[in-house]
């Protein structure tokens, strides 16, 4: 009996026991389980924040949405084409330490090679450390495209020795130091500018060696056939009369005020980068472009797009434009302009060119496109059309490049900048649109001049080496026969 009540009291001190180290180890694991969560939750916000970031900084209009590259960017010395940028490690950043990445952004060094300042490291250079620190993660999180883009970079001499790019940098890669700002609104669109957004590297006008001219700031530049337009408050040549609505709708939907759509280059821009961005980040951008000096750019004669007072109401009935066609079609005194735009645009953009909004076909009147005084982006839109899916359910257009001839094409940009734009004369020639098809381009002659060196020297090192060659073997062969047998 002693026996057995000695056991049951053994197995209930060990059961106590058991029990006080389980309560006592309940906190500690509870402790270590909250633990990684909150580590997991702080890195799913990290990964978060950093496709914000590469949303903000554009990531996506080279590199694609799944970071695969391909996207092509003209430049005086040729083509560069964005590589990949996903986490291969063969053919993208797989291996890239969150120290590679900063030395990628802040100075163009990756680790097996140089960029070339197309990748806008300049801009990119001023990007905060929290910024690059959630980047570094999202794109570590992301799928690896195990294959290179379709195409390459492939520059000519000597322009595909990539060491080359240190003496760019030494003359031009500086810090764009931002304006001081009190207003926290301000400094952050700063910020989105001039660094994160990287806008002045398409909308600044460069020098013969590919670098942002300071002096004429966000000014506007012609990029890959297409007009970066000026971007500082200049009434006529800038965004002088554009509204904060204008701008936040812009940059979110690609369309403003019935006036002005974005495409090409932007179209991608608004796409994959801005149309991602919170109200406040719009709102930002949009108040700090009110305040740089402006600058008055090109030859233009009437604002870009009128202001709000002064815009008209397009209004697009229910059958509308199909009665008006029938009308139209019936006529047998049109002009050919008339024709030419009754028959390839009419039927969208209505015979009054007054569009069709709701279904995202835009008015012509007043429209941006027809009112600039250089037709370039017009010439692009009316010769290749919008691609689908380029902004967010905007239909696509047709291009006419395979259906009229330069000629059909000039009469029909002339006939809608001075029937819908509001231009006062129009004189797009055949030549024009010519050179949009095929742009004349030719290197700068201080690149063609380095070039020219280049080649030079090289073929000045190919004859020393040479020389020095016949001089060591004759000089062999002068001792072999000093040292022969003598009689």
């Amino acid at each position: 009996m002693m026996t057995q009540i000695g056991n049951d009291r053994t197995t209930e001190t060990q059961f106590h026991n058991r029990l006080l180290v389980s309560l006592v180890a309940l906190p500690v694991a509870l402790s270590a389980s909250l633990a990684v969560a909150q580590t997991e939750a702080a890195s799913d916000d990290l990964i978060a924040r950093g496709e914000y970031v590469a949303r903000a900084a554009g990531c996506m209009s080279c590199h694609q949405e799944d970071l695969s590259g391909g996207y092509q960017v003209e430049t005086p010395m040729g083509t560069i084409v964005a590589s990949n940028i996903s986490p291969s490690d063969q053919y993208g950043i797989g291996g890239y330490s969150r120290d590679d990445l900063e030395r990628v952004l802040r100075r163009g060094v990756a680790p097996d090679r140089r960029l070339y300042p197309a990748m806008p490291y300049a801009s990119y250079r001023g990007m905060t450390d929290p910024d690059i620190d959630a980047l570094h993660a999202w794109l570590q999180d992301q799928d690896p495209v195990d294959e290179p883009p379709e195409q390459e970079t492939d520059l000519p001499f000597p322009f595909n020795i990539r060491t080359g790019v240190m003496a760019w940098n030494w003359l031009y890669l500086t810090d764009r130091d931002l304006p001081p700002a009190d207003d926290p609104v301000l400094s952050r669109g700063a910020y989105l500018v001039n660094h994160l957004g990287h806008c002045g590297e398409c909308h600044t006008p460069r020098n013969d060696f590919f670098a942002v001219q300071d002096d004429s700031y966000l000014s506007g530049e012609e990029m890959a056939g297409w007009l970066a337009p000026n971007l500082t408050p200049d009434a006529v040549t800038g965004v002088g009369v554009w509204s904060e609505k204008d701008m936040v709708d812009y940059l979110r939907t690609g369309f403003a005020g019935n006036v002005v759509q974005a495409a090409g280059p932007m179209a991608d821009v608004v796409r994959h980068s801005t149309s991602h961005l919170e109200e406040g980040d719009l709102v930002a951008i949009a108040a700090y472009l009110r305040t740089l000096p402006a600058i008055t750019s090109g030859v233009q004669d009437i604002p870009i797009i009128p202001s709000e007072a002064e815009r008209a109401n397009p209004q697009h009935r229910f059958s509308q434009i199909r009665k008006e066609l029938v009308t139209a079609l019936a006529r047998t005194d049109l002009s050919e302009p008339e024709r030419l735009y009754v028959g390839h645009c009419a039927a969208c953009h209505g015979v009054t060119g007054q569009g069709q909004p709701q279904a995202f076909y835009p008015p012509l009147i007043q429209n941006a496109a027809l009112r600039r005084t250089d037709p370039t982006n017009l010439l692009q839109v009316l010769l290749y059309g919008v691609e689908p899916g380029k902004l967010y359910r905007a239909p696509a257009m047709p291009g006419f490049a395979d259906e009229l001839g330069a000629d059909e094409i000039a009469l029909l940009a002339n006939y809608t900048r001075t029937t819908f734009g509001g231009r006062p004369d129009s004189a797009v020639t055949a030549q024009d649109v010519r050179l949009v098809v095929s742009p004349e381009t030719e290197m700068p002659a201080p690149l063609r001049l380095l070039q020219i060196l280049a080649w030079v020297g090289l073929a000045g090192a190919g004859l020393v080496l040479t020389l020095l060659v016949w001089w060591v073997v004759a000089r062999r062969q002068r001792a072999r026969t000093a040292g022969g047998p003598r009689s």
